[in-house]
């Protein structure tokens, strides 16, 4: 091993030297770096997207939510709530009322969702502060109160759509104070969604005591909270997890997921097929300096060992450098978002990026396989010469 460090390191020696192999080298190794760059970072801002969204999902929906089939809603003497909190995975069970009504103010009517709670999201700052609504108060979406130009303390006019089967004479009218906004950083929740306490919403929707479901939380994994809870729900009742109910946004990453990877997964083979052709030039170039080492009775095996090493540090320098420069443009994009999205369309205000740990050594490990086994074919050509034509050239 000691004697074919000593050759490289020599040959790497030599290619300081501004010859025509040692620019082949540093392409190379350019080109390898951009090729991994490039696959890493894809990975990173598709897993990014993936876990921004699911993180936002589940602060607004939670992970599952319990309701019955048909939409009926839930007597809370039931104890539904206890039954679930039983398991032992840490579970915590909150009720919640969901209605549509049309908000009023001044000329302007929008639609609008209604959810009771005794809580609000985690997403919300003010969430952990012991702060929530009183009765006669509303908190709405950061994009609508916007678009209605809403102030603190203004009263706002809410008619429940709820059982409305075209009379006018039965519309009732609910007046509320608009106490702040909320932004879920989601276009789609900031305009149509808003909260109230759930006693309200009761009262609003005729509910009594009654609620639309409840919300399931847990450290656990929402596969294995499922699993452990649904062979335990019975009809007329069933388990909607946030997955379910944001279905076709993941369908959708995942449907633009694979041909993404494909198209950098050819850029970075690109990059490793300019390392075999740099391979081939090395040889070439050296093949005066292999036909001597064949007459002094290097074996071949041996010189093969020389460049497949040489080949093999090409290919760890460049993914090495590329998997450095994705992990550095990760940090700079995570601490300071250089890269702005419109949030009305990607339900984020930034590039989102996970690095990938695992996968970067999966990359840099085919990466250094791919190169070394790549240099085979130019050194079955050149062995099989005659030594009196390598030594001629």
């Amino acid at each position: 091993m000691r004697l074919y460090l000593q050759f490289i390191l020599r040959y790497f020696k030599q290619s300081k030297k501004r010859s025509f192999s040692s620019n082949a080298i540093s392409l190379a190794i350019v080109g390898l770096a951009i090729g991994v760059f490039s696959l890493l970072v894809t990975i990173s801002v598709i897993t990014g997207f993936e876990d921004v969204l699911s993180k936002k999902l589940v602060n607004v929906d939670g992970k599952i939510r319990l309701k019955t089939i048909f939409g009926t809603p839930i007597d809370t003497l039931d104890r539904i709530d206890s039954i679930i909190s039983s398991y032992n995975l840490g579970i915590k069970v909150k009720p919640f009322v969901r209605g549509s009504v049309v908000i009023h103010k001044n000329k302007v009517n929008e639609s609008l969702i209604i959810e009771g709670v005794n809580y609000l999201p985690s997403s919300d700052p003010l969430a952990n502060r012991n702060f929530f609504l009183n009765d006669d108060e509303i908190i709405i979406g950061s994009t609508l109160a916007k678009s209605l130009k809403l102030d603190s303390s203004e009263a706002l006019v809410l008619i429940p759509l709820d059982g409305f089967i075209g009379n006018l004479q039965d519309l009732k009218y609910y007046k509320l104070i608009f106490r702040r906004t909320f932004k879920t950083g989601m276009d789609e929740y900031d305009r149509n969604l808003a909260y109230v306490s759930i006693s309200t919403a009761q009262k609003m929707f005729n509910m009594n005591d009654k609620v639309s479901g409840y919300i399931i939380n847990s450290d656990v994994k929402t596969d294995k909270l499922l699993k452990n809870l649904k062979d335990n729900i019975q009809y007329p009742y069933f388990l909607e997890t946030w997955m379910d109910r944001h279905q076709i946004i993941f369908a959708w990453i995942r449907t633009q997921t694979l041909p993404i990877l494909i198209i950098f997964s050819l850029i970075t083979l690109v990059s490793i097929t300019n390392v075999m052709a740099t391979v081939s030039v090395l040889v070439n170039e050296r093949s005066k300096e292999i036909g001597i080492l064949v007459a002094q009775g290097f074996q071949k095996y041996q010189i093969r060992n020389i460049f497949l090493i040489e080949s093999g540090f090409i290919g760890l320098i460049g993914s090495t450098m590329g998997a450095l420069l994705a992990v550095f443009f990760t940090f700079i994009q995570t601490r300071f978002n250089l890269i702005p999205l419109p949030e009305e369309v990607y339900f984020m205000n930034s590039l989102p990026l996970s690095f990938d740990y695992n996968m970067c050594f999966v990359i840099i490990s085919l990466s250094l396989f791919i190169t070394i086994f790549s240099s085979f074919l130019p050194l079955k050509t050149i062995f099989d010469i005659k030594i009196s034509k390598l030594l001629g050239n």
